[in-house]
């Protein structure tokens, strides 16, 4: 039943403590690339999931995001450059903006559907080798997003997405996640890419991880506020990363 999936899913969402370090790569119609480094931290605490997100090069395209998405209640994102005078909140209306002129927006970083009041289980599927739940999400009017629908393609065994479909409100496109590389570690699934796509529009975007580090016991003050506006550091994050 629907039920006893969210509550799986809950139960992943609850396990959520990793570090990572990857790319972003906006892919234009031509085949051009262009190519930004990121880290990413994440951790669950007391019901809700706390994301922070560094653009770490090239040195103009520098940037980092807070992110909070609590079971119950309003999510939010902050942002900051090294020596703002402080962070500033991302209001809902810039949260369908493209991150960095890709596929990805704002919201695609929160990744909170599954917390909206209204998820359907429409029914069982296979996509390529993997055996998969098929679930719709719809926005009720307090659950916040720029998406009309959100449908998911979760593996069996995981509940780790190898597809999404996400429908615009605005136009009534439909973009398309595709998750690659799926593996697990210490007991929790991730993917090394994920590809975003408009069907029938050039181009695509990549979010592509290289390293990373589950059950990573990253620290609350990680996820501190003033971090948004410190200067930049070239040393790598901690915990003990692997090879994806």
């Amino acid at each position: 039943t629907i039920q006893e999936l969210r509550a799986r899913l809950e139960a992943v969402r609850a396990a959520t403590d990793f570090r990572a370090t990857g790319r972003l790569v906006r892919v234009a119609a031509s085949g051009e690339r262009q190519t930004y480094r990121l880290t990413l931290r994440a951790r669950w605490f007391s019901g809700s999931v706390k994301i922070f997100c560094e653009i770490t090069d090239p040195a103009p395209a520098r940037i980092r995001l807070l992110l909070e998405s609590p079971a119950a209640g309003a999510a939010s994102i902050r942002t900051g450059h090294a020596g703002d005078a402080r962070p500033v909140t991302v209001p809902f209306e810039r949260w369908g903006e493209a991150l960095l002129e890709t596929a990805f927006t704002y919201e695609d970083l929160l990744e909170n559907h599954f917390q909206w009041h209204k998820q359907v289980l429409t029914g069982e599927t296979r996509y390529g080798a993997r055996a998969c739940y098929l679930v719709k999400s719809t926005p009720e009017a307090d659950d916040q997003s720029h998406y009309a629908t959100v449908t998911s393609w979760l593996d069996r065994e995981s509940l780790y997405p190898v597809r999404v479909e996400k429908t615009l409100r605005s136009s009534g496109a439909t973009k398309e996640f595709l998750y690659f590389g799926l593996r697990q570690s210490k007991g929790i699934w991730s993917a090394s890419q994920i590809q975003v796509k408009t069907p029938g529009k050039p181009g695509s975007s990549l979010l592509i991880v290289t390293r990373g580090a589950e059950k990573a016991h990253v620290a609350p003050g990680e996820f501190d506020a003033a971090l948004l506006t410190k200067p930049f550091s070239n040393e790598p994050p901690g915990g003990e990363p692997h090879e994806f």
